[in-house]
């Protein structure tokens, strides 16, 4: 914008657009005055301002009123579409209601929390059938700077130590569950798994930021022990079919063990480890804290998975 239409800008006030947008409708100035509540002295001082700042004659005189000039119809029309934004503004919010909602929903979550989500889809899609949901395969740093691009609406993961711009909701605390494929040689279903037999067996570890360890191997290294992982998936569900088509085995978010044993035929059991629960929550840019469609969703998800 030039220093000229920023001057311009500040002299122009929603009074202003609202005498330009009546005189141009009414096409008498003194009605203009008695629908604004104003006299007509002030009503003529706008007028004169107007005329200055879009250096346009605007109203010519008639014997019945005024009739506006090309230019005046032109502009009426662009202050009518600021002055409805500004009524938006000033509204309150209609209630929410999904069965009507139109609109994209873009969620950042991993394999992990796209599994779980799964199963609260259809009830989203029974509820809120215009409600088209789109998942981005974002881990937590480029989450969140989508969000602040304004390119994703949700992020569904482990939201440490966000930045002042998000805002988020605890969804659920999560702990782990040890894996095998059914029939596994030495691991068995109905028999505790010991720290040794742990760290015998061959692991699959799930980064899907691409790095290695985590909370498993501090806690082994914390009692002296350690772990041989024989490969490195960069999801979870690779790791569980890794894990049912071979004697590997491997620690997965325990929800999601339960969600996928039947499917991949695996067996669970207790880690045998003190390892510490975490949190899944819903993230959310500060800017569209009063998006009831994303108020919505999230209060769902926390009821589904509960």
């Amino acid at each position: 914008m030039s220093d000229l239409n920023e001057t311009k800008v500040r002299r122009l006030d929603f009074m202003l657009l609202l005498v330009l947008r009546e005189g141009v409708r009414r096409r008498k100035l003194a009605d203009v005055a008695a629908m604004l509540g104003v006299t007509q002295t002030a009503i003529s001082h706008s007028v004169a301002r107007l005329r200055d700042i879009f250096e346009d004659e605007l109203f010519i005189r008639r014997p019945h009123g005024v009739e506006p000039t090309t230019r005046a119809v032109e502009l009426a029309r662009m202050a009518e579409r600021i002055l409805e934004t500004a009524e938006a503004m000033l509204t309150d919010p209609a209630t929410f209601d999904p069965a009507t909602v139109d609109r994209d929903l873009r969620v950042c979550a991993l394999d992990f929390e796209v599994t779980l989500l799964s199963g609260v889809i259809e009830g989203l899609r029974r509820q809120a059938p215009g409600l088209r949901i789109h998942f981005k395969g974002l881990g937590r740093e480029a989450a969140v700077a989508a969000l602040d691009r304004d390119e994703a609406d949700l992020w569904i993961g482990f939201a440490r130590a966000l930045p002042a711009t998000m805002e988020s909701t605890m969804l659920f605390d999560e702990t782990y569950k040890l894996i095998a494929r059914s029939g596994h040689p030495r691991l068995t279903a109905d028999a505790p798994v010991t720290i040794d037999t742990y760290c015998a067996e061959q692991h699959v570890v799930a980064a899907p930021g691409g790095t290695t360890g985590g909370i498993v191997d501090t806690v082994l290294r914390a009692e002296g022990r350690a772990r041989v992982v024989a490969v490195t998936t960069t999801g979870f569900l690779s790791a569980l079919d890794l894990v049912s088509r071979t004697d590997l085995i491997a620690t997965v978010p325990a929800r999601l063990a339960t969600a996928q044993a039947a499917n991949f035929r695996l067996i669970e059991a207790d880690p045998p480890l003190a390892l510490r629960p975490f949190a899944v929550s819903a993230a959310w840019h500060r800017r569209t804290s009063g998006d009831p469609a994303v108020a919505w969703v999230v209060d769902r998800v926390r009821t589904a998975l509960k």
